[in-house]
């Protein structure tokens, strides 16, 4: 299927999209003015109706850490809408819609199911309206957005804008190196933000929540490893996570057994790499598209009547031996 160039020039590169095929993205949306919006609370709902928000449009939640200015989620969006009856399409809906705080937004299931059960144009009218927020990375981001917004004017007496402009989103290939490395940055922000030395031990984040047995994080886990059973994922996740080895770190630091890092080794690569992760990494947030050379080169031919200057997309990531790792954009190492 080919790619749209003309949505790509109206969301500009700041945007990378992959229409018509599932793909991988990280998004980071920050609040207004940097505020430090998020309390325990604040994190727990955001949480809340971003699991919601992800039932209802089909986008998979991979991994995910909120701070106290700011989000960040790794999410798939699959590439073509749902062909589903009223019974799936009530279920999604009930994830958002259903409840008391739910209800107390424009649509609710009151009026959703009355839609489907008129038949006729209605019917259809409400089917198509519903669907059409469905498997869509602007529309996951504004819907997240919007009803957390509602909510949290509404909880602290508050009027105006509450996030900072729109989401940014940086589309990332969705196997191999470059989604562990996507993924483990975003569980390492609170320890680089000095909170804890264990994103264990950070209770809004992915890696955390699938430590918990939460079952939509540990599903996340086990495609970022490429591993069926959530045990055997954490264990090789948390490998990434610290990227030591057996003999890096302080001597009263973790340690992992000598088979289960030449394992993941040679699955990965070199894991220096995620010891380079502690830094923040301007790539991660800002690249555009990061993946492979092949990857990144790929989405560049397809869109290149969209660049006028450039002859070819993938760029080497500065500072140290990133492997096969590309960038779209060429930038410095620190944000």
């Amino acid at each position: 299927m080919k790619n749209n160039p003309g949505k790509l020039r109206r969301v500009g590169v700041r945007r990378a999209l992959l229409p018509g095929r599932e793909a991988v993205y990280h998004v980071i949306a920050r609040t207004a003015g940097q505020a430090m919006l998020f309390g325990e609370s604040e994190k727990e709902m955001f949480r809340a109706q971003m699991r919601a928000v992800s039932v209802f449009c089909g986008v998979e939640v991979l991994t995910f850490c909120l701070m106290d200015n700011h989000v960040h989620l790794l999410v798939v969006v699959p590439g073509e809408r749902p062909e589903i009856d009223d019974a799936e399409l009530l279920r999604r809906c009930n994830a958002l819609y259903g409840g008391a705080e739910r209800s107390a937004h424009a649509l609710d299931m009151g009026t959703i199911r009355a839609a489907l059960s008129s038949g006729g144009a209605k019917r259809e009218e409400m089917r198509d309206m519903l669907i059409r927020r469905m498997c869509d990375l602007s529309m996951f981001a504004k819907l997240l957005k919007q009803r957390y917004s509602i909510w949290y004017n509404r909880t602290h007496g508050r009027h105006g804008t509450l996030w900072s402009g729109r989401f940014k989103s940086v589309l990332v290939e969705g196997t191999g190196l470059p989604l562990a490395v996507v993924a483990a940055y975003i569980d390492l922000n609170s320890v680089r933000a000095g909170i804890v030395e264990d994103p264990g031990r950070y209770r809004w984040c992915g890696y955390a929540e699938a430590l918990a047995g939460v079952k939509a994080a540990e599903a996340g886990v086990c495609r970022i490893c490429a591993e069926g059973k959530a045990g055997k994922a954490l264990a090789q996740y948390r490998l990434l996570l610290y990227g030591k080895g057996v003999s890096g770190g302080r001597a009263d630091g973790p340690r992992v057994a000598a088979e289960a890092y030449e394992r993941v080794k040679q699955r990965f690569g070199q894991l220096g790499v995620f010891e380079r992760l502690h830094a923040r990494i301007r790539y991660m947030t800002a690249g555009c598209v990061l993946g492979t050379a092949r990857f990144v080169e790929d989405w560049f031919h397809e869109n290149a009547d969209c660049f006028t200057k450039r002859q070819n997309g993938a760029r080497r990531l500065r500072d140290g031996d990133w492997g096969d790792l590309r960038s779209f954009r060429d930038l410095q190492k620190h944000e």
